[in-house]
């Protein structure tokens, strides 16, 4: 075999995750990734920090060596469609609060026939572990559940044949959804430039303009719901989970910090001091819903 069919044989996935103020979160994110999804070879983090943070970003980075680290400008659209731009044939988007907790088994192969096949992303999410949801009250339902048929080694579903709102209704999630560059990157140049529209002369009217987080985009992704095929898939148990121990931003009240709350100044401070999170000693198992609070201290040292 040459090298340039060698070449054509590997998985090309860039992982684009959103940070701020979170360098220890962050750092066991980018760890779990590159221990658990080796195939995404190309990682990208678009963060912003406030100024007390600021020096524990410049320290991550350097210790993540062959981590992009891109600080957000004034339009977060605009810097995720430029990252998209740069991307590999895949992308997959997470936020720092996203732990890739278990082994991805992936090739070339299977995930081409995936999309090949017409699903709109391959969730690591989601499997037939995560079929509970909390909806905003801090209990624990069954969500909605569709038809599943077996596409080997993936599950495949119709998300339209179930109600709109679950997490298997739900493609364009940037918490560890796969999709193919050339689809994605339509989306992000669209909204970068509906950004664009949001603002006068460079100065934003707060009144009418988007929100510069991750939320936000996510948020406004949903345009796209009906512009991409009806299937998706994921493996038959999940890989990521995210953990919602904090909340930095005000935006978007995000349900955290029920069970295991964390203060991400007092993160800050575990983490000027040396301290890390060893993926190895979390136990993370019997994750049934795909947002699950983990106690991530149990992994300090």
């Amino acid at each position: 075999m040459s090298g340039l069919d060698k070449d054509r044989d590997i998985l090309m996935i860039t992982s684009i995750i959103f940070s701020k103020d979170r360098a220890l979160q962050l750092d066991l994110t980018l760890k779990s990734i590159k221990q658990n999804f080796p195939q995404s070879n190309n990682l990208m983090v678009i963060y912003t920090v406030s100024e007390e943070h600021a020096k524990s970003y410049e320290l991550l980075a350097s210790e993540h060596e062959g981590v992009t680290f891109y600080k957000q400008t004034t339009s977060l659209f605009l810097d995720i469609s430029k990252a998209v731009d740069e991307s590999q044939e895949y992308v997959c988007f997470f936020t720092d609060d996203d732990i890739v907790y278990s082994k991805v088994t992936l090739n070339k192969e299977n995930l081409c026939n995936l999309f090949k096949s017409g699903a709109a992303c391959l969730s690591l999410r989601l499997g037939l572990n995560t079929n509970m949801r909390d909806y905003g009250d801090g209990i624990l339902r069954e969500d909605p559940f569709p038809r599943i048929e077996s596409m080997d080694p993936f599950l495949v579903w119709n998300r339209t044949s179930i109600p709109v709102g679950g997490y298997w209704s739900y493609p364009l999630s940037v918490d560890g959804h796969i999709f193919e560059k050339r689809t994605i990157q339509l989306f992000c140049k669209e909204l970068a430039v509906l950004d664009k529209h949001y603002s006068y002369q460079g100065v934003r009217r707060e009144k009418y303009c988007w929100q510069q987080t991750p939320n936000e985009f996510e948020s406004k992704l949903q345009r796209f719901w009906f512009d991409l095929p009806p299937i998706m898939g994921a493996f038959k148990a999940s890989s990521v989970v995210n953990s919602p121990n904090n909340r930095v931003q005000e935006s978007t009240l995000n349900r955290h910090g029920d069970v295991y709350s964390l203060d991400q100044n007092t993160l800050l401070e575990k983490y000027t001091n040396g301290h890390r999170i060893k993926l190895e000693n979390l136990k993370i198992n019997n994750i049934k819903c795909p947002h699950t609070e983990i106690d991530i201290l149990k992994g300090l040292q």
